[in-house]
């Protein structure tokens, strides 16, 4: 469920992982002391083996067994103490062997819950947070909160008024369902006391017939599903109703230290902790650095309000590529929904109910129209007027596009002449182009988005189509005696900033908070965000991207990352998107 525009952060992690098992010294590449294909990860004849084996980040998730009896243990990371220890069907053993016992200071919310050392950790995940589960629960000391007990288990939960509707203020822990999964983050059962458990669609709705693939109309009250009585699923409506005066994630998430990120400023008191979530694809991921909750809407695509940590992003969206799980927060009935002025579309799903189970890989760029294109909540232009984010220092020369009479500004950098800008043609008879949040104020700032198939001219670039054009020049949606810019071009541009984005990038156009741009080579480039099938407009003042030639079924781009100061070449197919085109001279 991550967007492309992230995907650098988690490789980055990947390595960095890397990094730490050379410093540890220890590969564990022959599974000592007995080999990897008997089996069993170590063999050991006494506990006492453990000392040399520790129970560690490196080994988290590997079994042992010791004796002739065989007695198996697992390493994991317990989260109430924040140790590791090697957990077994009988007994529960510190990191070097010894036999463990709970600080007195930590227990479990849950009286009469099982000890967390003896839970099997087959489904276990290694995104984790190491801190003190006490701190994460997280409320806003200046909210004037209300209860509520679920009466089939009498759990109590926090409630709150957000625009004359009563919301859960905290996720639901019901786990009596007995349609569809349900789960603890990482199958470890603390973590639903205090995130709520992660629920698949059908066990959310309680019905089967909204099932994953399944076309989940049940009318289009309000539904119960897993809700207590008289509680109810949250509606896309009364979701957007709740953020209409929503400008960033960070007036939804908790206050203190539960997001990787930075904190949140809980305006509205729902204090969302960052509960992550469980996919097909993935498994259990994003705790501390998303919110994905719930949202009923007749469809076969899955519905759900995302809260990122990485970014200001909140907003309704849509998926119908891979099953998941995620969090519930539900609405008391009776309350009124005021009239939504929801900047989001009442349609704003990138998928329609016609669309197939697994079917984003095949959504063609014509068939997704303004109106069912997800809008980023709050967004708005970054530039105050046209022309602003140029250097002054740089010496430009100019370009009319014949078609609309349009003018650009042109940079020589290297051997190649460079649009300053991006295009703003309109024109295009093949594919889709639109303005960012389908909003003609962006256009005239940012230029065009356009889908491959747009921005090559030809059908056969469609997403996941070949797009093989030739090894020439391609014009493309460009004026004539200009082209979409190749792949060596590209990468020339690229290895002339030595990857990096400040010589790149406009001291205009990008959040508040991100290095203004040095614009060594007057490209000027701004923080036009992107358009992503799955994720929708995002990434405003962020990144940006343009489309680059390359005869591949794969999407090619340059994205340009103000974040984090990168600029590469990058091939992503995961989901359609829709880019900026730069056009280059023909020489």
């Amino acid at each position: 469920m991550k967007s492309v525009v992230f995907e650098k952060k988690f490789i980055a992690a990947m390595l960095l992982g890397t990094l730490f098992l050379a410093a540890c010294g220890d590969d564990d590449s022959d599974f000592a002391p007995v080999s990897k294909n008997r089996g069993y990860d170590y063999a050991f004849r006494s506990t006492g083996d453990f000392k040399e084996y520790p129970c560690n980040e490196m080994r988290e998730g590997r079994e042992a067994i010791v004796g002739r009896d065989k007695d198996s243990y697992v390493c994991k990371f317990d989260y109430r103490d924040s140790v590791y220890i090697w957990a077994g069907d009988t007994d529960t053993l510190t990191a070097e062997g010894r036999e463990f016992k709970r600080a007195e200071s930590s227990s479990s919310e849950k009286d009469g819950d099982e000890s967390s050392s003896s839970r099997s950790s087959s489904s276990y995940s290694s995104s984790r947070n190491s801190s003190s589960s006490s701190s994460y629960k997280a409320f806003n000391p200046d909210t004037d909160y209300g209860t509520m007990t679920d009466s089939r288990d009498g759990k109590t939960y926090k409630t709150v008024v957000v625009n004359g509707l009563t919301w859960m203020a905290e996720n639901l822990n019901y786990a009596g369902n007995k349609i569809g999964t349900s789960v603890c983050y990482g199958d470890y059962d603390d973590n639903c006391e205090i995130y709520g458990r992660l629920y698949s669609r059908d066990a959310a709705m309680n019905s089967s017939s909204c099932a994953y693939g399944s076309l989940c109309d049940l009318g289009n009250d309000p539904i119960q599903g897993i809700c207590p009585n008289g509680w109810h699923i949250p509606t896309k409506d009364e979701v957007e109703d709740m953020l209409d005066n929503v400008t960033s994630s960070r007036m939804l998430r908790a206050a203190g230290s539960t997001w990787n990120y930075s904190g949140g400023t809980d305006n509205l008191g729902l204090s969302f902790l960052g509960a992550g979530n469980w996919d097909e694809e993935d498994g259990f991921e994003d705790l501390h650095s998303y919110e994905v909750m719930w949202v009923y809407e007749p469809d076969i695509a899955q519905y759900y309000l995302l809260i990122a940590g990485v970014s200001d992003n909140v907003t309704v969206w849509a998926l119908s590529s891979a099953e998941f799980y995620c969090t519930i927060r539900c609405i008391k009935d009776g309350s009124i929904v005021p009239a939504s002025s929801s900047s989001i579309s009442s349609s704003s799903s990138s998928y329609s109910s016609s669309s197939s189970a697994k079917s984003s890989s095949s959504v063609s760029s014509s068939s997704v129209s303004s109106s069912s294109r997800t809008k980023q909540a709050g967004a708005e232009p970054l530039l105050e007027a046209a022309g602003e984010q140029f250097n002054p220092d740089i010496e430009y020369g100019t370009m009319t596009d014949p078609r609309d009479g349009k003018t650009y500004k042109t940079v020589k950098v290297g051997s190649a002449t460079w649009m300053a800008e991006n295009l703003n043609y309109a024109g295009n008879e093949i594919g889709v182009s639109t303005c960012f949040n389908d909003d003609d104020r962006f256009c005239e700032l940012y230029g065009h988005f356009y889908s491959r198939s747009a921005a090559m001219n030809s059908s056969s670039c469609a997403y996941k189509s070949s797009c093989d054009l030739g090894t020439g020049h391609i014009q493309g949606i460009c004026p004539d005696g200009w082209h979409i810019p190749t792949n060596k071009e590209a990468q020339d541009l690229v290895n002339l900033a030595s990857g990096h984005a400040l010589p790149l990038m406009s001291a205009k156009g990008w959040k508040t908070g991100i290095t203004p741009g040095t614009d060594t080579y007057g490209l000027s480039f701004v923080g036009a965000g992107s358009y992503c099938s799955d994720y929708g407009f995002h990434s405003l003042g962020e990144y940006g991207r343009l489309w680059v030639y390359y005869a591949s079924s794969t999407q090619y781009y340059i994205v340009i990352r103000g974040l984090e100061n990168e600029a590469e070449v990058w091939d992503y197919n995961d989901e359609e998107c829709y880019n900026p085109v730069r056009c280059v001279k023909d020489e």
